[in-house]
């Protein structure tokens, strides 16, 4: 109703589905809860649809968010896309393997993957 009453994210997602029908060239990220944690020490993980809701952490460094949306000017192309993004922690042995925010919008871009805005609350 627009009263405060906790619909703020019904009005986030009318903004980003106006977005997608506006003929811009347009890149949304959902992260998932922000932590002050260094960026780059966590593998990251993007998918659409809250599909990321089952995992156990949903959590995301500040860092991580702010490398992906560097990515986003620089690897996103003519391609618009709206994904969900979370950390996943890794051992120590792991490390090595974490992979830049570059490279994992790159493969993320390259499913095709997209979130479905006709998912969502009646109504909108």
């Amino acid at each position: 109703t627009g009263e405060g009453n906790g619909d703020i994210l019904i009005w986030k997602r009318k903004a980003e589905r106006y977005l997608c029908v506006s003929g811009l060239q347009y890149t949304v990220i959902h992260p998932g809860g922000l932590v002050d944690t260094e960026a780059s020490q966590m593998e990251l993980v993007l998918d659409v649809d809250d599909n990321l809701m089952k995992n156990e952490k949903k959590s995301i460094s500040r860092g991580d968010v702010a490398n992906l949306c560097i990515a986003a000017l620089t690897e996103s192309g003519d391609k618009s896309v709206s994904f969900d993004c979370v950390g996943r922690d890794v051992a120590e042995s792991e490390e090595s393997t974490i992979k830049s925010a570059e490279d994992v919008l790159k493969n993320f871009l390259a499913t095709g993957k997209t979130a479905d805005y006709r998912l969502g609350p009646k109504g909108m």
